[in-house]
Protein backbone atom coordinates (compact mmCIF):
# COMPACT_ATOMS: atom_id res chain seq x y z
CA UNK A 1 0.00 0.00 0.00
CA UNK A 2 2.88 2.57 -0.10
CA UNK A 3 2.84 3.10 -3.68
CA UNK A 4 4.93 6.59 -3.62
CA UNK A 5 7.54 4.59 -2.31
CA UNK A 6 6.95 2.10 -5.13
CA UNK A 7 7.48 4.19 -7.55
CA UNK A 8 10.38 5.47 -6.44
CA UNK A 9 11.38 2.13 -6.32
CA UNK A 10 10.53 1.06 -10.16
CA UNK A 11 12.81 4.49 -11.22
CA UNK A 12 15.42 3.48 -9.84
CA UNK A 13 15.50 0.14 -10.85
CA UNK A 14 14.61 0.99 -14.19
CA UNK A 15 17.76 3.73 -14.47
CA UNK A 16 19.68 0.59 -13.52
CA UNK A 17 18.58 -1.02 -16.32
CA UNK A 18 19.70 1.91 -18.56
CA UNK A 19 22.89 2.65 -17.03
CA UNK A 20 23.87 -0.92 -16.64
CA UNK A 21 23.71 -4.39 -18.95
CA UNK A 22 25.04 -7.42 -18.52
CA UNK A 23 26.93 -9.75 -21.26
CA UNK A 24 28.70 -13.00 -21.33
CA UNK A 25 31.79 -12.80 -19.20
CA UNK A 26 35.53 -13.83 -21.13
CA UNK A 27 36.77 -15.50 -18.01
CA UNK A 28 33.95 -18.25 -16.80
CA UNK A 29 31.77 -19.82 -19.62
CA UNK A 30 28.52 -19.09 -19.17
CA UNK A 31 28.23 -16.35 -16.31
CA UNK A 32 27.46 -12.97 -17.17
CA UNK A 33 29.31 -9.85 -15.99
CA UNK A 34 27.88 -6.24 -16.23
CA UNK A 35 29.10 -3.47 -17.64
CA UNK A 36 28.37 0.24 -18.01
CA UNK A 37 26.24 1.46 -20.94
CA UNK A 38 28.27 4.32 -22.87
CA UNK A 39 26.07 7.93 -22.79
CA UNK A 40 25.01 6.75 -26.19
CA UNK A 41 23.52 3.41 -25.87
CA UNK A 42 21.69 4.75 -22.06
CA UNK A 43 20.30 7.85 -23.74
CA UNK A 44 20.00 7.54 -27.52
CA UNK A 45 20.13 4.01 -28.77
CA UNK A 46 17.95 2.80 -26.14
CA UNK A 47 13.80 2.42 -25.63
CA UNK A 48 14.31 2.43 -21.99
CA UNK A 49 16.28 5.60 -22.53
CA UNK A 50 13.47 7.07 -25.04
CA UNK A 51 11.17 6.28 -22.35
CA UNK A 52 12.84 7.83 -19.42
CA UNK A 53 13.26 10.98 -21.14
CA UNK A 54 9.80 11.23 -23.01
CA UNK A 55 7.65 9.99 -19.29
CA UNK A 56 10.23 9.51 -16.82
CA UNK A 57 9.04 5.88 -17.13
CA UNK A 58 5.64 6.53 -16.99
CA UNK A 59 5.73 8.44 -14.01
CA UNK A 60 5.54 12.23 -15.54
CA UNK A 61 2.18 13.74 -17.07
CA UNK A 62 4.56 16.77 -17.85
CA UNK A 63 7.01 15.42 -19.85
CA UNK A 64 5.14 13.17 -22.44
CA UNK A 65 2.59 16.47 -22.44
CA UNK A 66 5.42 18.73 -23.19
CA UNK A 67 6.80 16.54 -25.61
CA UNK A 68 3.61 16.54 -27.45
CA UNK A 69 3.19 20.63 -28.01
CA UNK A 70 6.75 20.55 -29.04
CA UNK A 71 5.47 17.84 -32.09
CA UNK A 72 2.73 20.27 -32.86
CA UNK A 73 4.93 23.30 -32.84
CA UNK A 74 7.72 21.85 -35.15
CA UNK A 75 4.84 19.82 -37.28
CA UNK A 76 3.23 23.73 -37.56
CA UNK A 77 6.55 25.18 -38.64
CA UNK A 78 6.70 22.41 -40.99
CA UNK A 79 3.37 22.78 -43.10
CA UNK A 80 4.14 26.75 -42.99
CA UNK A 81 6.88 26.69 -44.89
CA UNK A 82 4.62 24.61 -47.56
CA UNK A 83 3.57 26.94 -50.06
CA UNK A 84 -0.17 25.02 -49.13
CA UNK A 85 -0.02 23.40 -46.50
CA UNK A 86 -3.30 21.45 -48.05
CA UNK A 87 -1.24 19.35 -50.60
CA UNK A 88 1.36 16.90 -50.05
CA UNK A 89 4.76 18.38 -49.04
CA UNK A 90 8.28 18.80 -50.75
CA UNK A 91 11.02 19.14 -48.93
CA UNK A 92 13.79 21.74 -50.66
CA UNK A 93 16.12 19.27 -51.58
CA UNK A 94 13.91 17.67 -53.62
CA UNK A 95 12.11 20.58 -55.17
CA UNK A 96 11.72 20.10 -59.18
CA UNK A 97 9.68 22.48 -61.58
CA UNK A 98 7.96 20.16 -63.74
CA UNK A 99 4.22 19.37 -64.17
CA UNK A 100 3.69 17.96 -60.85
CA UNK A 101 4.42 21.41 -59.08
CA UNK A 102 0.18 21.99 -58.80
CA UNK A 103 -0.16 18.12 -56.70
CA UNK A 104 3.15 19.17 -54.24
CA UNK A 105 3.23 21.95 -52.26
CA UNK A 106 6.68 24.20 -52.76
CA UNK A 107 9.30 24.98 -49.84
CA UNK A 108 8.54 28.38 -49.60
CA UNK A 109 10.42 29.31 -45.95
CA UNK A 110 9.24 32.42 -43.92
CA UNK A 111 7.87 34.01 -47.50
CA UNK A 112 4.13 33.76 -45.56
CA UNK A 113 4.94 34.91 -42.07
CA UNK A 114 2.62 37.53 -41.72
CA UNK A 115 -0.10 35.60 -43.72
CA UNK A 116 -2.77 34.84 -40.73
CA UNK A 117 -4.94 32.19 -42.70
CA UNK A 118 -1.54 29.97 -44.14
CA UNK A 119 -0.45 29.85 -40.36
CA UNK A 120 -4.17 28.71 -39.66
CA UNK A 121 -3.75 26.03 -42.47
CA UNK A 122 -0.75 24.64 -40.91
CA UNK A 123 -1.96 24.54 -37.74
CA UNK A 124 -5.07 22.74 -38.58
CA UNK A 125 -3.34 20.27 -40.40
CA UNK A 126 -0.58 19.69 -37.72
CA UNK A 127 -3.28 19.36 -35.51
CA UNK A 128 -5.96 17.03 -37.34
CA UNK A 129 -2.19 14.98 -38.29
CA UNK A 130 -0.93 15.18 -34.35
CA UNK A 131 -4.46 13.44 -32.78
CA UNK A 132 -5.03 10.49 -34.49
CA UNK A 133 -8.85 9.87 -35.04
CA UNK A 134 -9.25 13.26 -35.46
CA UNK A 135 -10.63 13.44 -39.33
CA UNK A 136 -8.60 15.83 -41.81
CA UNK A 137 -11.11 17.80 -44.29
CA UNK A 138 -11.58 16.52 -47.47
CA UNK A 139 -9.45 18.81 -49.33
CA UNK A 140 -6.28 17.85 -47.55
CA UNK A 141 -4.26 15.18 -49.03
CA UNK A 142 -2.97 12.81 -46.93
CA UNK A 143 0.82 11.29 -46.90
CA UNK A 144 3.67 9.44 -45.26
CA UNK A 145 4.61 12.40 -43.49
CA UNK A 146 0.98 12.51 -41.80
CA UNK A 147 1.09 8.93 -40.78
CA UNK A 148 3.99 9.73 -39.56
CA UNK A 149 2.89 12.78 -37.06
CA UNK A 150 0.06 10.16 -35.86
CA UNK A 151 2.33 7.48 -35.10
CA UNK A 152 5.45 8.91 -33.40
CA UNK A 153 3.59 12.26 -32.29
CA UNK A 154 -0.21 11.53 -31.88
CA UNK A 155 -0.25 7.39 -30.97
CA UNK A 156 2.84 7.22 -28.12
CA UNK A 157 2.45 10.74 -26.59
CA UNK A 158 -1.47 9.67 -26.07
CA UNK A 159 -0.02 6.40 -24.71
CA UNK A 160 2.52 7.56 -22.55
CA UNK A 161 -0.21 10.31 -20.77
CA UNK A 162 -2.43 7.00 -20.53
CA UNK A 163 0.09 5.07 -18.96
CA UNK A 164 1.20 7.58 -16.55
CA UNK A 165 -2.24 8.46 -15.57
CA UNK A 166 -2.97 4.86 -14.71
CA UNK A 167 -0.34 4.79 -12.59
CA UNK A 168 -1.41 7.82 -10.78
CA UNK A 169 -4.66 6.70 -10.31
CA UNK A 170 -3.91 3.25 -9.64
CA UNK A 171 -2.05 4.64 -6.56
CA UNK A 172 -4.60 6.83 -5.75
CA UNK A 173 -7.88 4.84 -5.40
CA UNK A 174 -6.41 1.30 -5.05
CA UNK A 175 -7.28 0.10 -1.33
Amino acid sequence: MRYDEAGQFFIREMELKRKYREVPSKEEEGSLEVIRNNWFRRNLFSLTGWYYHLSRYGESLWRPTLAGLVIVFLSTLFWFKQSNPTVEPSLPVFQTDDATSNVTSKFVGLAKFADGAHWLKASERSIADFIPLLPLRSNIEVGIIDYVIKIVGGAVTFGLIAIALRRRFERRYRH
